[in-house]
């Protein structure tokens, strides 16, 4: 009896063992995903703002009249029926 009762203990310690070790290692996955969330949202940010910056009315004007080539025109009619 007392042998049954020393490998119980045993047996619940190693459980106890592996059960911290897995917790362990799902801690250090779930802090690794979680510093790729972040990294992730922060260049997400960073390509909105991008984004906004490339594609601002002003931007696109200076562009299109220094690549292209473009003016204001010179003569605007509005036509009616």
């Amino acid at each position: 009896m007392p042998l049954l009762m020393w490998l119980l203990v045993l047996a619940a310690a190693l459980a106890q063992v592996a059960v911290s070790h897995q917790h362990r290692e799902l801690l250090q996955q779930w802090q690794q995903q979680d510093a790729r969330r972040l990294s992730l949202q922060q260049e997400y940010t960073r390509l909105l703002l991008e984004r906004s910056t490339l594609s601002a009315h002003g931007r696109l004007d200076q562009l299109a009249r220094k690549q292209l080539n473009m003016t204001d025109p010179q003569q605007v009619q509005v036509l009616r029926k």
